[in-house]
């Protein structure tokens, strides 16, 4: 429907411009801002649609490409693999399962993640302006505003990546009893070794096996030591050597996947065991088992979503699915003063402007945080403002050579206030997957932003007008602050203090936007009286030729504008 209005609009404004008359540069107002300020007593009502997309951003100290690089936006969950890094609770499990292997090098990985993000926004401000005298007029904007992402989300994608799989003694009885089952063999082995090993040493006759039990005895002693760890690690009560939360096959939520290295050398240690304590017991081995019950499959896309949400896996968030908001955004509060105006105010002379023309103004903006910025608890999904208090300050000056052409010079200085928001804190940008212990109230100053805009426009009769439109922004770094000390009980390794400084990283952008599009307008029919309604429709494309920042998405953006005029008192 949006790409259907543009269409029509476009051609109906073209087919307007090429059958009417010559027109003055002023009898037609273009695309973008301007210096006009409304005369005493008039009332203007604008309503814009303005559709934004992107799905790349301008990047910056990513691996493997250049600063300033095209990159896709859902190129930091696009991870070869997901390990301690992302989650570093796994790393008391990866500490235990390189004992239990007997390899220091062995890595866990859940596998890897592939994520292609699409953000949209929609927005439709509705705006009225007043003309209080000659010089001023104040206005306010309320915007209305839909944000859709529409995410691609694969774990696992060629079906044999990860070595680390669900639990099933967690959930599997079958699983449970397998393991108690090694817990218990193991026990008997040792207690019945221990036993023989004492009942010799106290008499050495006691058994025809005792001459080579006492003879092997330090080897027996390091066997039943050694047995003990590793079922403990392995399988044992909370508690259990290798891991602080217990034997890993029976406490943690992953364990190695059947057939992979990890569970292959497990496996391989039990049969040792097994041989060895038949070297001393004979028949009497009470050792059956084939090991622990592995993982008996990879993660799956919804095993990942599933380990995103329950908070018994850390992270505690939103799932990585496509999601919409709409909301009312940052309202906009201000006013207009026009500092000079050759046209002297007079409609007349500006709707029929000779030689060269300048008029300049100021005006100054309140931004109300009335928008929702974006849940620390879903890592994709847009807000419909940043919801910070802001005061902008604007200059606006208009040059005009002749009749046919003019353009705008605006310059905008947006200083926001400093408040407080709950935010997952991250070490770096690109460590998205932050575990829910990282989301603390900080202290946040935005960063202040400074905008140049241009548009060059030729009027073409009078109702039409053909704009340029150029703007560059730059955005300074955001300051956060607030530490905070995470206790080992809560991070599942160890104490860890977090600075919210860290979430300065990447927050300064650089922008340059370029556009154009057609304006038309009833506004000169209207002041010869021949029109009974005075108003502007105006079509706009833009989008980002260049940026830089790291976040700095590459936006593409269509904007159509209705404005409509009436006298509310004064005179003509």
């Amino acid at each position: 429907m949006r790409r259907l209005l543009v269409s029509v609009s476009t051609v109906a404004l073209a087919f307007t411009a090429i059958f009417a008359n010559p027109a003055g540069a002023q009898r037609v107002l273009g695309v973008g801002d301007d210096a006009l300020v409304l005369p005493r007593g008039v009332l203007r009502f604008r309503t814009l649609g303005n559709w934004t997309w992107f799905n790349e951003r301008y990047g910056k100290d990513t691996p493997g490409r250049p600063d300033g690089a095209l990159e896709p936006l859902g190129i930091d969950f696009t991870l070869d693999t997901i390990g301690v890094k992302q989650f570093p609770n796994l790393i008391a499990l990866q500490t235990g399962l390189q004992q239990l292997t007997g390899n220091p090098i062995w890595l866990a990985t859940l596998g890897n993640t592939v994520v292609n993000l699409r953000d949209r926004v929609a927005a439709f401000p509705f705006v009225f302006e007043a003309g209080l005298s000659k010089r001023f007029s104040v206005g306010i904007q309320v915007p209305y505003v839909r944000t859709q992402t529409t995410a691609f989300f694969n774990a696992n994608t060629s079906g044999n990546q990860g070595n680390l799989g669900f639990n099933p003694a967690l959930a599997v009885e079958a699983a449970a009893t397998q393991n108690a089952t090694m817990l218990a063999q193991f026990t008997t082995a040792a207690n019945t070794l221990e036993g023989a090993l004492a009942a010799c040493q106290a008499n050495p006759g006691a058994s025809p096996s005792c001459p080579l039990l006492l003879a092997n005895q330090v080897n027996a002693t390091a066997l039943i030591a050694n047995s003990r760890a590793f079922a403990g690690g392995a399988v044992g009560p909370v508690g259990g050597a290798f891991s602080p939360i217990g034997g890993v096959y029976t406490t943690s939520p992953f364990v190695p996947i059947v057939g992979t290295d990890a569970q292959l050398a497990i496996e391989a240690r039990v049969q040792a065991f097994k041989a060895l304590y038949s070297s001393f017991l004979g028949a009497g081995n009470p050792i059956t088992t084939n090991g622990p019950f592995a993982s008996q499959g990879r993660l799956t896309l919804r095993d990942a979503q599933r380990i995103l949400a329950e908070p018994a896996f850390g992270i505690g968030a939103n799932p990585l699915e496509s999601v919409t908001r709409s909301h009312v955004g940052d309202i906009d509060v201000g006013g207009k003063f026009s500092v000079f105006d050759s046209f002297g105010g007079s409609t007349e002379a500006r709707m029929s402007p000779k030689g060269l023309n300048f008029r300049t103004a100021v005006g100054v903006t309140f931004r109300l945080p009335t928008a929702q910025i974006e849940s620390p608890d879903n890592f994709i999904d847009v807000g419909t403002g940043r919801k910070a208090m802001t005061v902008e300050g604007r200059w606006f000056g208009d040059l005009l050579l002749g009749s046919r052409f003019w353009e705008s010079f605006i310059v905008r200085f947006n200083k926001p206030f400093s408040d407080d928001q709950e935010m997952r804190i991250t070490d770096l940008p690109n460590e998205e997957l932050a575990p829910l212990y990282r989301k603390q109230t900080v202290h946040r100053q935005l960063g202040t932003t400074f905008e140049f805009e241009t548009a060059p426009r030729i009027v073409v009769n009078d109702f039409v007008a053909l704009s340029g439109w150029y703007m560059y922004r730059n955005k300074k770094q955001d300051n956060y602050t607030g530490t905070f000390t995470i206790p080992a009980a809560v991070t599942g390794f160890s104490d860890i203090t977090i600075d919210a400084a860290t979430l300065d990283l990447e927050t300064a952008q650089t922008e340059h936007r370029v556009g154009g599009g057609i304006s038309f307008s009833n506004l000169y029919s209207f002041q010869q009286g021949k029109a009974k309604v005075p108003f502007e429709v105006q079509y706009l494309h833009w989008q980002t030729v260049k940026g830089a920042g790291g976040t700095q998405p590459k936006y593409f953006a269509d904007q159509v504008q209705l404005r409509l005029y009436a006298r509310i008192f004064g005179g003509k």
